[in-house]
């Protein structure tokens, strides 16, 4: 029998969702563990795609094949057993062919940062000390420029990793608080490439600041212009937050940053 759960986790601790030798904890690997020994079975757990180090995900789908019988809560259970930054949701039986990798057909990021200093945003938004003003019409509109783009090749970490660069943006906008020291970015698309948020985020900061003009950062997009990329955009203001299937939606447990 094939099943989906849905969780979500808090990346901090971890070097990202995947299994990893010799690099740290990984949030695979210890849903795993803990998945094996509640079910005293070897089962291999697959996730909806991978994060990076301290990325977080207040939705998250994975599955795994389990033939045997539930005579105790699996729900319960795997939540006594996980530490504190992971939590489960639902446990879900699937049809046996279904895959939580490649039948997603829409993807959900968000991408938190704050500029004034403040202990209880920091482990879930990225703190960026060196920005005091930013041009958010600009922003604005370099983001709604991205939904007219098709090949992000260029907003790739390893584009030569991938069979193409090809993603259909279908929404992408800007959150601003009403002090204007909390930004929420957020993206949706069939798919997302390496690091491809955190390139978007920090072209868009750039041009915030004035490093860049709206003019040049419309130019790489549109003519796929290669260029010398800035510092990825801090890694724990990144939070995937919805993924969609054909056969299966579920509203994410939402967190509120902005105010």
């Amino acid at each position: 029998m094939r099943y989906f759960i849905h969780l979500a986790y808090r990346g901090t601790a971890y070097r990202g969702w995947q299994r990893q030798a010799n690099s740290g904890p990984s949030v695979q690997q210890v849903f795993e563990n803990a998945l094996n020994k509640m079910t005293k079975k070897t089962i291999s757990f697959m996730g909806c795609g991978r994060t990076d180090a301290g990325v977080h995900a207040t939705q998250y789908f994975g599955h795994f094949d389990y033939d045997g019988e539930w005579n105790y809560d699996p729900i319960e259970r795997l939540n006594r057993m996980l530490p504190s930054d992971i939590s489960v949701y639902e446990l879900i039986p699937v049809h046996d062919r279904a895959h939580s990798r490649f039948d997603a057909i829409k993807r959900s990021y968000e991408y938190h940062m704050h500029t004034e200093i403040n202990p209880f945003l920091a482990p879930v938004s990225a703190y960026y000390n060196n920005i005091t003003t930013l041009d958010i019409d600009s922003m604005k509109a370099a983001v709604e420029g991205l939904k007219n783009i098709t090949d992000f090749r260029h907003l790739c970490l390893t584009p030569d990793k991938f069979h193409n660069t090809f993603c259909y943006m279908y929404e992408a906008d800007i959150l601003v608080s009403d002090d204007g020291k909390q930004l929420c970015f957020r993206f949706t698309a069939n798919r997302f490439l390496r690091s491809m948020i955190r390139i978007m985020v920090s072209r868009l900061l750039a041009l915030g600041q004035g490093e860049i003009t709206l003019e040049e950062f419309n130019d790489v997009t549109r003519n796929n212009q290669s260029f010398t990329f800035r510092t990825l955009a801090f890694p724990e203001g990144l939070h995937l937050t919805r993924i969609v299937y054909p056969y299966l939606e579920r509203e994410p447990k939402r967190f509120v940053l902005l105010g």
